[in-house]
């Protein structure tokens, strides 16, 4: 005779056994925040010295201080929601990162601004050559990590996990950058901006081929 299916519902709940919240990321952001800040800081003072005077253009500059702080806020918000979009939940993954579309944006919107009214006098001091390209090689290693640790996790939308890593791992070199190199503003657009946005392009196509199908 068949088991009420009640009977067998609590049977097989009563045989279930807890497990612990896959939602606690915290520890793998600060993880890859610090990696990538040291690895990141290392390359590119070993690759040449920063801007000489920037310490003092950057407590001169209130503009120049909130800007930069607001790159900081941003890499970490970013960095945070990429990897929180590896804990499957409900809802469009746009939703979940919206917070951090809205720093990056608003930091590389600062940088468009600038074009109109500077927040330093523009000059060719402490250009580096080929700046654009280190900004996008020292960005790779951090992006390579960050779709690695995702990858242990469960991201279901993985293009747009991907595009964010890439777009974040790109901003601390791109950050960074505007501490090195020179300081004009259509060319920090072209040589240390569009590189973060190259390293959001290859994310997103990585995403979907390196992060596990779920």
């Amino acid at each position: 005779m068949t088991r009420p299916r009640d009977d067998l519902i609590q049977d097989l709940a009563e045989d279930l056994t807890p497990v612990r919240s896959p939602g606690r990321t915290t520890g793998t952001t600060f993880a890859w925040l610090t990696g990538a800040w040291i690895f990141v800081g290392a390359a590119m003072l070993a690759s040449g010295s920063l801007r000489p005077g920037v310490g003092e253009q950057i407590l001169g500059s209130a503009r120049f201080l909130l800007e930069s702080l607001l790159g900081l806020a941003a890499g970490a918000v970013g960095i945070a929601a990429a990897l929180r979009l590896g804990i499957p939940r409900p809802g469009a993954p746009l939703g979940r990162v919206a917070p951090a579309l809205a720093l990056l944006g608003l930091w590389g919107a600062l940088q468009v601004y600038a074009l109109w009214d500077p927040l330093l006098t523009p000059s060719m001091e402490g250009k580096r050559a080929g700046c654009w390209l280190q900004t996008f090689v020292f960005g790779a290693p951090p992006l390579a990590v960050g779709l690695w640790l995702a990858r242990r996790l469960a991201p279901f939308a993985r293009a747009w996990t991907g595009a964010l890593l890439g777009a974040v791992a790109g901003a601390l070199p791109g950050l960074m950058m505007q501490f090195a190199c020179m300081y004009e503003p259509s060319h920090n657009l072209t040589h240390h901006v569009a590189p973060i946005l190259a390293l959001a392009v290859l994310g997103a196509l990585l995403g979907p081929r390196v992060l596990r199908r779920i």
